[in-house]
């Protein structure tokens, strides 16, 4: 979702909600900033959840024609380069074979055959004549269809023998590369577009990047480019990366604090989540499946608070304000404002507001000054919470 269309659709609902009704006897509901800031940005402290994963993943397919025996790996285990994978059924690939080769001697046999019934033939066509040579010869010329078929048979019948030998002889499958097993799909799985997925994935080792995931609120907070500092979970080591791909193609669903492990804003559930991907500087000291944190690194984003600029009203003069609450009243104050963020849809303020103060929503017809105040949220009716 945009972040500018998301500041409007947050604004709306807030209106909505103010247009339901006034609170306890008539008194503006007003908001704690701290609920407010940060909408579809991240502070620089704010973490994310992340993850060590190769950059390369082998797939391993499974030969429809054979059936596997027995399966020596699951998912998560670490493999070795020549490593046993999975095992073919044997004894069906050795019956095959063995029926294979029989029916290839047949052949061999009937070719021979053929073969002395031509000489036969041809000996005995220069000691007759008339219409008995005639008989000789298409005889001769029959045996020889017979002779060319069956060597045709016997090709494709060897090179079904030799396709046998090498399956028997290749009846263990090997990991090609160190790693991690990321999945084994015993059960038929496809993907969303119905695509067979491979029967095993390995996380090849020595070429590491950090995945992490990013709420719908912070989907425009990173960006590809932006460096990133990566925390060890248990003591205390540090990397840095940049930032790769922010991939918008792919959501998945859950709330969307699920990534985030610093401050967030008001919960909203089931919003869409993004993985992202980052390269790492030096992967020293790094494991395949290690779980980081991941945060920008300091200086990243510029400070102040962040509020949607629905929130801000301008006097004749100029001058920005919001409508805060000072001593259980509304009042209009006068807040400095810095830069806009154009990747967030926020507006930065230096100074007027605090996380601690709570805000109206500017709705000329509710805020005035003086007006009471309330932080119990009024109860909007169904029909106009669907108009919203």
């Amino acid at each position: 979702m945009d972040r500018r269309k998301f500041a409007l659709l947050l604004a709306a609902l807030v209106c909505a909600v103010s247009l339901a009704g006034c609170g306890k006897e008539g008194a503006v509901y007003v908001q704690s900033v701290k609920s407010l800031v940060g909408y579809g940005a991240i502070a620089p402290s704010d973490r994310f959840a992340g993850i060590v994963i190769s950059e390369d993943v082998t797939k391993i397919e499974k030969d429809a024609d054979k059936t596997v025996a027995e399966l020596f790996v699951k998912e998560g285990d670490d493999v070795k380069e020549g490593q046993k994978l999975f095992c073919y059924d044997t004894e069906e690939l050795q019956l095959s074979l063995d029926k294979q080769r029989l029916e290839a001697e047949q052949l061999q046999t009937s070719i021979e055959s053929f073969q002395l019934q031509i000489d036969a033939l041809e000996k005995s066509l220069s000691s007759v004549s008339g219409s008995t040579k005639l008989q000789y010869t298409i005889e001769i010329q029959s045996t020889q269809v017979d002779l060319k078929e069956a060597q045709l048979k016997l090709k494709t019948k060897e090179a079904e023998v030799k396709k046998s030998e090498k399956l028997l002889e290749n009846a263990e499958v090997t990991s090609p590369v160190t790693g991690r097993i990321q999945s084994v799909n015993t059960d038929g799985q496809t993907d969303h577009n119905g695509n067979p997925l491979p029967f095993i994935s390995i996380q090849k080792s020595g070429a590491f990047r950090i995945k992490g995931t990013l709420g719908e609120l912070q989907s425009s907070a990173i960006r590809a480019g932006d460096r990133l500092t990566i925390l060890s979970r248990t003591d205390g080591r540090t990397w840095s990366g940049t930032v790769t791909l922010v991939d918008f193609e792919n959501p998945t669903q859950g709330s969307q604090t699920d990534g985030m492990m610093g401050p967030s804003p008001d919960e909203m559930s089931a919003s869409s989540r993004y993985p992202f991907y980052a390269d790492i500087d030096n992967m020293e000291g790094l494991l395949l499946g290690q779980h980081v944190y991941v945060q920008l690194e300091q200086g990243e984003q510029p400070q102040g608070l962040f509020v949607s600029p629905e929130f801000i009203v301008y006097r004749e003069d100029g001058a920005a304000c919001v409508w805060a609450e000072e001593r259980g009243r509304l009042t209009q104050r006068t807040v400095e404002l810095g830069a806009f963020n154009d990747r967030t849809g926020t507006q930065q303020i230096l100074s007027g507001l605090t996380e601690d103060d709570y805000i109206a929503f500017p709705d000329p017809g509710v805020c005035a000054e003086g007006a009471p105040v309330t932080r119990e949220a009024p109860q909007a009716s169904p029909q106009e919470t669907e108009g919203a």
